[in-house]
């Protein structure tokens, strides 16, 4: 990015629309000031969240979060800057993420597969709302090139990808060939599609928060890969010969028995 804040840039990119209504509210790359400006809004103890210098901070990230509801956020970083931009777009499942981690935290101990699994999601996950199982199928069974350009038509129809994670939405900032993310499918009847993104991710927010306080997220290999450059109109050039690369959209991994 050449410009401290471009915003032409993130109203022309499709993957950056869930986070519009936040990036518009600023004209720099924000401070920890403009953040308190800008976003209200709290962790499940009901303490407001602030975006606070990581120096600032006494205790583990998420504990800093959860019992004082301090976010360790870094000045002009863009991977920081996403992360609080996620926080404003969708606050009850980012509370929801730090309730999850508490829940199953102990000091001295590995983290475990609920915490590495709520991580992955966090840094590099997308929702994935859909009407249609067949296309969730499709995706289940690497089925790439009919689940993006077969049915390219049903994208925004039948089927979309929302951005959540903030290692993805960094990534997209300078693009490159192999970028996937975990995504988590839910189920929305078709009238969701009909709805504008700030209604999409609001109710999105409400159900991705109750999957994760219902403790349905247990590993990550609940989450599968998404090869997110082929959904429509995240690339510039999806022709044949893209979505022909098995290095990039690969097929579904074949597990051999043990004898």
């Amino acid at each position: 990015m050449t410009s401290m804040w471009p915003l032409d840039y993130f109203s022309r990119q499709a993957p950056y629309a869930p986070l519009l209504s936040q990036i518009r509210q600023f004209e720099r790359f924000p401070s920890h000031l403009d953040w308190e400006k800008a976003c209200s809004i709290h962790n499940q103890q009901g303490l407001p969240i602030r975006f606070v210098a990581p120096e600032t901070l006494s205790d583990y990230y998420e504990v800093e979060i959860a019992r004082k509801g301090r976010v360790a956020t870094r000045p002009n970083n863009w991977h920081d800057c996403f992360n609080a931009l996620v926080w404003c777009a969708f606050p009850h499942s980012k509370a929801a993420i730090t309730a999850l981690h508490m829940r199953h935290y102990t000091p001295d101990h590995p983290r475990g597969p609920v915490r590495d699994a709520a991580t992955l999601f966090d840094e590099c996950g997308l929702i994935l709302p859909y009407c249609d199982d067949a296309l969730l199928q499709l995706l289940v069974d690497h089925q790439w090139q009919n689940l993006f350009q077969a049915h390219k038509n049903d994208w925004g129809v039948k089927i979309s990808a929302i951005c959540f994670g903030h290692a993805n939405y960094e990534n997209l900032l300078a693009p490159f060939l192999g970028l996937t993310g975990k995504c988590l499918p839910i189920k929305v009847t078709a009238d969701f599609f009909e709805k504008n993104i700030i209604e999409q991710c609001a109710l999105l927010d409400h159900k991705l928060a109750c999957f994760l306080d219902s403790e349905q997220l247990q590993k990550p290999r609940q989450l599968p890969p998404l090869p997110y450059l082929g959904i429509p109109l995240w690339w510039p050039e999806q022709n044949e010969a893209f979505y022909s690369n098995t290095d990039y959209f690969r097929p579904v991994r074949k597990i051999i028995p043990k004898k």
